[in-house]
């Protein structure tokens, strides 16, 4: 599902309802890698996906890596990667009070930008209207 959404004071922003950042449960360390999510993802095979994993949760590896989605199932993604050599991923237990979840971050998902209220009541887009001078 694609949608358009117009901001004041951004250009118009294309969101993919189906391109969100999701929790990461598990990786095997295999070629190819198999990242299982917490939630369904909705991806597509053949997107490019990076990483967040903070070090309490192994395979730190993963982090600051381009890697391509080869296929999907509901929450699986068969990453073209060879982790066999990266440290074991793990939930630390006991889990910590307070933490950053490990996730898995589709390329052309871009920066969420909350929407905004329109101005009057009765508006239903910005379109024709120009907002700070029309800079950014």
């Amino acid at each position: 599902m694609t949608s358009v959404i117009y901001y004041p004071g951004y250009s118009q922003v294309q969101v993919q309802q189906n391109l969100r950042t999701q929790s990461i449960a598990s990786v095997t360390q295999a070629f190819p890698a198999v990242l299982t999510t917490v939630d369904d993802h909705g991806y597509q095979a053949g997107i490019n996906v990076t990483f967040l994993v903070p070090i309490q949760f192994g395979m730190v590896q993963l982090n600051n890596q381009n890697i391509q989605v080869l296929s999907v199932t509901n929450n699986t993604l068969t990453l073209n990667i060879d982790t066999s050599n990266y440290t074991p991923f793990a939930y630390p237990s006991p889990l910590p009070n307070a933490y950053t979840p490990p996730s898995v971050i589709p390329n052309s998902s871009g920066k969420y930008l909350p929407p905004l209220p329109l101005p009057y009541g009765n508006q239903v887009s910005f379109e024709g209207t120009i907002y700070n001078s029309g800079e950014v």
